[in-house]
């Protein structure tokens, strides 16, 4: 059981916080508005009493998960949340704790005013905010009474967002803070196989394939001009995430028409033979920073298929274009690539480092 937070995920505190909170405010503004509605009675009094006492434990609960929040990492924003949202998110959240704050204690400072000291729950009685006056308690109660209907319209955009991620981007936001026991019956009841995460549009004429490696000791640059594939990537549903990259060997481009010429004959590519080269994956699993992420495949080259781990970074900007950014390198033996007279690092370095840029649409 996790019970602080990652860069990834919330913790079980923090998700208690959230939900134990939830609940009560959501009952608490039930109870207000109804009333609204009641005459003086034994009934109201009785609901008022239970109504303050509630509002004092989420006014506690509140400064306690704020206390939480600073003391712990708070997960990043996923990758793919654009700009708009991040902002909008960071807005409603900020607007949603003053809410929290403003709804109990002008609640107090009322009741102060109007001479009722609040009692919680009969266990202790709180002291008085202000003494009695007619003008701060109507003062505190208009607060009192727009900070409830505040709350109601950021619960109201805080859930429109949940969905919209979960039903719309089908990512992992409102996965990462629903309970354990959510999340346990939601994998009994799922499918075993999870859904195709959305699927991404490679720009090709703006992404590149880049390769560095040596030759007589001297380091040379190329890439490969022609490539395309299928991408599927979420980063809330990298279990729905795969990609499969086709390569025109034949494409191969160093600027020097002797070594390219040569690459592509019999002891090297052999690309009449082999004509491309595919890297498919397996699995993709998130990095030790945001927006990192690591997707492990399979890489072929000639009749060669091995094994390899293809660390990248994700961007997605306003827009909603990705641009991502990997680092790999290989041993070309491994993959029959100069063999033979040609497997000598003196002569042409057996490391080749291949460095992808993909800028993708959905």
């Amino acid at each position: 059981m996790q019970w602080r937070n990652t860069s990834e995920h919330y913790g079980v505190v923090a998700k208690s916080f959230h939900w134990v909170i939830a609940l009560l405010v959501i009952g608490l503004l039930g109870v207000g508005l109804y009333m609204e509605s009641l005459d003086p009675s034994p009934l109201m009094f009785k609901l008022s009493f239970w109504h303050k006492s509630f509002g004092i434990t989420v006014l506690a609960l509140v400064a306690a998960r704020l206390v939480w929040r600073f003391m712990n990492t708070h997960p990043h924003s996923l990758p793919t949340h654009a700009g708009w949202e991040k902002t909008l998110a960071k807005i409603t959240h900020g607007l949603l704790y003053l809410a929290l704050f403003a709804m109990p204690l002008s609640g107090w400072i009322m009741s102060s005013a109007k001479g009722f000291s609040v009692n919680v729950f009969g266990w202790f009685t709180l002291p008085d905010l202000v003494g009695e006056n007619e003008q701060i308690g109507s003062i505190a109660r208009s607060i009192h009474g727009y900070a409830g209907y505040a709350l109601i319209v950021l619960i109201g955009l805080h859930f429109a967002g949940a969905m919209k991620h979960h039903v719309i981007d089908k990512d992992s936001t409102l996965r990462r803070m629903l309970p354990m026991v959510v999340v346990a019956l939601g994998v009994m009841i799922a499918p075993a196989s999870a859904a195709d995460a959305p699927a991404w549009t490679i720009q090709k004429d703006q992404s590149t394939i880049a390769i560095e490696g040596t030759q007589m000791g001297a380091p040379f640059k190329g890439g490969f001009k022609t490539f395309d594939g299928v991408i599927h990537f979420d980063a809330g549903n990298l279990a729905g995430s795969k990609a499969d990259i086709t390569i025109d060997i034949a494409s191969f481009d160093s600027a020097s028409k002797d070594r390219d010429g040569s690459v592509q004959g019999a002891e090297w590519f052999d690309s009449k033979t082999y004509p491309q080269a595919k890297f498919v994956t397996d699995k993709f699993e998130a990095g030790t920073d945001p927006n990192s992420f690591i997707a492990h495949g399979q890489l072929t080259i000639r009749d060669k298929t091995v094994p390899v781990q293809l660390p990248f970074t994700l961007v997605v900007d306003d827009s909603g274009v990705a641009t991502a950014d990997g680092t790999l390198t290989i041993n070309r033996i491994d993959y029959g690539v100069g063999a033979g007279q040609w497997s000598n690092p003196k002569d042409v370095g057996t490391d080749v480092k291949i460095t992808i840029h993909i800028v993708a649409k959905k």
